[in-house]
């Protein structure tokens, strides 16, 4: 299902209840910005601890978030 700002507001109960209804869920987002500099993979690498790879990557937090997906 695809939600889009002109059907949120209809659609959220469905959201919801996929949740509720969930075993598990994951989350991820696309942000303007985040390809500005270095490539994800030349700044992180399979070594980092989850705080270096968060710091690493951290700049992306500024950029605007153009899409949110739940799966």
């Amino acid at each position: 299902m695809e939600i889009i700002r002109s059907n949120f507001k209809s659609n959220l109960h469905k959201v919801y209840q996929a949740i509720e209804e969930a075993d598990f869920f994951a989350i991820d987002g696309e942000f303007s910005g985040i390809s500005d500099g270095p490539s994800v993979s030349a700044l992180t690498n399979g070594f980092d601890t989850p705080e270096e790879r968060y710091q690493k990557l951290k700049k992306a937090s500024g950029c605007v978030r153009k899409s949110f997906f739940l799966c």
